[in-house]
């Protein structure tokens, strides 16, 4: 089901991040993992057709965070001289909000969503 989710390009994420990206074909995800350049075990997927994100951070015992929505309307990476950050945009009709995951200079998760 398409939702009119915008989404850059898959790449732009290596090419801003360094980040690894995959494909799984079957079910149509983008799969970015962000150890390699974090050193922490941080993985962004998203479904462009199913309007949907999952964010996931581990350490080597357990899953720390997993975060998991639908209804995204948009994904944008957003950079400056002081942090790079990805951001996704949330609007189901009852809800509405971002999840910004920044990369650098430090991991850091911001998650906000209200009531319209």
């Amino acid at each position: 089901m398409n939702r009119n989710f915008e989404s850059p390009d898959a790449h732009r994420f290596a090419e801003e991040f360094g980040a690894t990206v995959t494909r799984n074909t079957t079910e149509g995800v983008w799969i970015i993992d962000f150890k390699e350049v974090t050193g922490e075990d941080l993985t962004f997927s998203y479904s462009p057709t199913d309007a949907s994100v999952r964010i996931q951070l581990c350490n080597a015992q357990e899953t720390l965070i997993d975060i998991f929505r639908e209804g995204a309307i948009q994904l944008h990476i957003e950079s400056n001289k002081e942090s790079s950050s990805f951001v996704i945009d949330f609007n189901d009709g009852v809800t509405s909000g971002a999840l910004d995951i920044q990369i650098f200079p430090r991991i850091r998760i911001t998650d906000r969503m209200l009531f319209h």
